[in-house]
């Protein structure tokens, strides 16, 4: 029974946090696309600049590796997350 009490919140803040990141990468894919993917301008959507909380320091991404790179793989990685908390309660 606690585990459900405790299991249930976290299992939403994570696919929150991964509809979150997806809202965010459909958002700067339609901003850099009515720019013409000019990667040199920084689209300032992702306020809560999470690779920076994630690390504790600034890893110097430039705009193109955020959205290429690190925001997919970030994706990927919660969706493991998240499926591997599921699994795990069977």
């Amino acid at each position: 029974m606690w585990e459900l009490i405790v299991i249930v919140p976290v299992l939403a803040v994570v696919a929150f946090a991964i509809v979150h990141q997806l809202s965010v990468q459909v958002n700067e894919y339609r901003f850099y696309q009515s720019v013409d993917w000019d990667f040199s301008i920084d689209s300032k959507i992702d306020r809560l600049n999470i690779d920076e909380r994630m690390f504790g320091y600034s890893l110097n991404l430039t705009n193109w590796q955020r959205f290429y790179l690190f925001r997919p793989f970030f994706i990927f990685i919660l969706l493991f997350v998240l499926v591997m908390m599921i699994v795990s309660l069977f």
